[in-house]
């Protein structure tokens, strides 16, 4: 391991402004080609009680297999073509960073420090923003394909605790110094990480971070 330090960053609503894999299959399944074809309106239904039942006190974990799981045939080329057409859009209404968790991550890299983005959401979606902020990993779930097509398998969740396991696998036999390591979130769900690096930063208003931030004195940025 060399002297530089990481920064771990999870991405839905603390480095862009929305949950990606909701906004984009939103637009997937009713603003492009595929939302006129046959089996679009059974995911649309589908889409629908998954959205109705992420309430606060919902199984993150289970909602996120159910989730992937309604992705079983599609076409991975089609949906790749998607999310790149999607994003220059929000791109270009300049919706998609939030800028102060931005221009932190971006003053990071010029320092030379290692930048790694971990998500829930998935490499097809998220592949254009790790370019954007030019990261140099994407830790996130992982879908099984075969022949060009999604079977609805998720080979890998990083969700929850989730994410520190996929975190840990990462920097096993490096000699990793977390305590000189940073680490940005907004949502309770990434306390498994950021309390186990030295530079925790909250990104947002969610009062339950905010309460960690006050007890522990962590950095809070604004999360628009």
């Amino acid at each position: 391991m060399s002297n530089k330090y990481i920064v771990f960053s999870d991405v839905d609503e603390t480095l862009i402004r929305f949950k990606s894999m909701i906004t984009f299959m939103d637009y997937f399944l009713y603003k492009t080609p595929y939302a006129a074809r046959p089996e679009a309106e059974e995911k649309r239904k589908e889409f629908q009680a998954i959205n109705a039942a992420n309430t606060p006190t919902a199984d993150r974990a289970a909602l996120n297999k159910r989730f992937y799981a309604m992705f079983a045939g599609i076409n991975q080329a089609e949906l790749q073509e998607a999310a790149r057409t999607w994003l220059k859009d929000v791109l270009a209404a300049g919706n998609l960073f939030i800028s102060a968790s931005y221009s932190e991550q971006l003053e990071h890299k010029k320092k030379g420090a290692e930048l790694v983005l971990v998500s829930g959401s998935f490499a097809d979606i998220l592949g254009p923003v790790v370019n954007m902020v030019g990261a140099d990993r994407l830790i996130c779930s992982e879908l099984e394909v075969k022949d060009g097509v999604y079977t609805g398998v998720l080979l890998q969740q990083v969700i929850g605790d989730g994410k520190w396991d996929a975190i840990q696998r990462y920097i096993d036999g490096r000699g990793v110094e977390l305590k000189s390591c940073y680490a940005y979130g907004d949502h309770v769900s990434d306390l498994c990480f950021m309390e186990k690096v030295g530079n925790p930063v909250v990104v947002g208003d969610a009062p339950a971070m905010l309460k960690v931030a006050r007890e522990r004195n962590w950095r809070v940025l604004a999360g628009h």
